[in-house]
């Protein structure tokens, strides 16, 4: 701000101002006070020196000397009054002139804060808009994350139709193969009739054979009805033999028809077990889904909330802009002003009177600078607020954007594991694997050592089995051979050969017991009634193992 010095060693009569030699004074009030204050000292000895020779004539023709000296105390004491009121206007000026350069400053102050908070919201408005579109293009991962899941679910729903249908099928097989079974039985019901016949017969030929040895005389009568009957016993023998042909037969049916049922029943168990996990997954997912629909829903109430919390603080924004429109246009209307007020103080320097509107006229910009001054400060306050909102909505959105990457990541594991389980239902196992799950099993013909079955198993693609489940355990148990598992001891601690956490686990009463040999391994024993207890630590030595692992088509 430039500067203005004023001696202090003016006087009434001659005042002297100096001003800075790169300012131009005569455009400042302050300057226009001091040439006015300068005017108006000229101006008063100008009117004492008139008002000396005018009471002078009128003495020198009209008075006496008394009136003379009279005349002249009283212009004496006007001419003392003037300049005591020069010095009182002088310094109301210069308190005016502290006071506009005070509130000048404070406005300045006050605009640089106003313009911080400005960038403050825009950077804030920035960051909110960001996140804003950081929001949607996660919502949109979202949606697309969800209709991958419902494929899936399509896909599962596909497959758990097949399932129904081999399910229909296979009670199709199984009645068939009742009716059968009921078939078999009535020809073997058949059958009896035919030997307790074949009975009867015997003992009529033994009674008539008692009948020739005792009665040789009705022999050759008899002799006729031993010839017929022996052909009736061909005849019976005849069919005797066919019957034991069919019967033959039928047994063998009967073995096949008992194979493929308890095939069926273990594919039947297989299945059942599948769906219950295909059932508790769909209800997981149902679950899932319906959650993510009431966050769907939540999100998009806070979008909508956040949509209105925007567009009022544009309309904020724009009528504050308004505001600062209307005080900058006010101020240059004012700055017209002041250089009107500086001609019309130009004009008006002969008057006292014009001194004592200047004065007015600072005393109106002194207001006008305090009310800008309040104005600021409430623009201020209001822009602080507004910055506390948009931190405030930041935060939020900021909260929303790590929930909703938190949703798609949850979204991408479960569709991932649903794509992992599909590709495993959807693959068979190699002949002579067993398939549980998603896992295909295969049981060694050979024994080995625990060690030796382990290196089979990574030759093979694979590892020695590790249970994970109930389920797992009870299927195991099912191929009735004692089979060693995939755990190991070290340091004196059960692990799995894959590192994984040893649990559950399902041991025997009384194991492990092995405990101070190093070399101790687990075998899953046929010995135990309880298929969750039936683990036993001992010796390596060679037994069969179980390996799980790729053996898929």
């Amino acid at each position: 701000m430039q500067t203005m010095d004023i001696d202090d060693d003016t006087s009434p009569n001659k005042p002297s101002v100096t001003f800075s030699a790169n300012f131009q004074w005569w455009k400042r009030p302050s300057g226009i006070a001091a040439v006015c204050l300068g005017l108006l000292c000229v101006l008063l000895l100008a009117g004492i020196i008139g008002l000396s020779v005018y009471y002078g004539v009128i003495d020198h023709h009209y008075s006496t000397e008394g009136d003379q000296q009279t005349s002249y105390s009283l212009l004496t004491k006007e001419g003392d009054l003037q300049p005591t009121s020069y010095n009182n206007l002088t310094k109301e000026g210069a308190e005016l002139q502290s006071s506009y350069n005070t509130l000048t400053q404070e406005r300045d102050e006050l605009q640089t804060s106003y313009n911080t908070l400005t960038k403050e919201r825009d950077e804030l408005q920035t960051s909110y808009n960001t996140l804003t579109e950081e929001r949607d293009q996660l919502q949109n991962s979202l949606t697309t994350r969800t209709a991958e899941r419902e494929k899936l679910q399509n896909s599962l729903n596909s497959r758990t139709a097949e399932r129904d249908q081999l399910q229909n099928s296979l009670n199709t097989r199984t009645t068939e193969r009742d009716q059968l079974q009921n078939s078999l039985t009535t020809k073997t019901k058949e059958k009896d009739q035919l030997q307790n016949t074949l009975t009867t017969i015997t003992r009529e030929r033994d009674q008539l054979q008692n009948n020739l040895n005792t009665t040789t005389t009705e022999r050759d009568q008899l002799q006729n009805s031993l010839n017929t009957r022996t052909t009736e016993r061909d005849q019976l023998q005849t069919s005797y033999n066919t019957l034991t042909k069919k019967r033959d037969q039928l047994q063998n049916s009967l073995n096949s028809r008992t194979a493929e049922r308890d095939q069926l029943q273990n594919s039947l168990n297989t299945r059942t077990t599948e769906r219950d996990q295909l059932q508790t997954s769909y209800n997981t997912l149902t679950k899932k889904r319906d959650q993510l629909q009431n966050s769907l829903t939540t999100k998009t109430k806070e979008k909508d909330q956040l949509q209105n919390t925007l567009t009022t603080i544009t309309r904020e924004r724009d009528q504050l802009q308004n505001s600062l429109t209307t005080r900058t246009k006010d101020r240059d209307q004012q700055q017209n002003s002041l250089k009107v007020m500086t001609a019309d103080r130009d004009q008006l320097k002969n008057s006292l009177n014009s001194r004592t509107k200047e004065r007015d006229q600072l005393q109106n910009n002194l207001n006008t600078r305090t009310t800008e001054k309040n104005q600021l400060q409430n623009s201020l306050t209001t822009k602080t607020k507004e910055k506390d909102q948009l931190q405030n909505t930041l935060t939020t959105i900021t909260r929303e954007r790590d929930q909703l990457q938190n949703n798609l990541n949850t979204t991408t594991t479960e569709r991932d594991q649903f794509k992992t389980r599909l590709r495993f239902y959807e693959k068979p196992c190699l002949d002579g694997w067993w398939k549980f799950g998603t896992s295909c099993y295969y049981v060694s013909s050979t024994m080995d050592s625990s060690g030796a079955g382990q290196k089979e198993c990574r030759t093979m693609g694979g590892e020695l089995v590790i249970i994970n489940s109930r389920e797992e355990q009870i299927f195991i148990h099912g191929f009735k051979k004692n089979v060693w598992i995939g755990t190991y001891k070290k340091d004196g601690i059960w692990e799995w050969v894959d590192d994984t956490p040893f649990k559950p686990t399902y041991w025997m009463e009384g194991e492990p017991n092995n405990l101070n040999d190093k070399a101790a391994c687990v075998e899953i024993s046929q010995t135990a009634s309880d298929p969750l207890k039936s683990w036993k630590d001992g010796p390596c030595i060679p037994k069969h193992w179980l390996l799980d692992g790729r053996g898929t088509k």
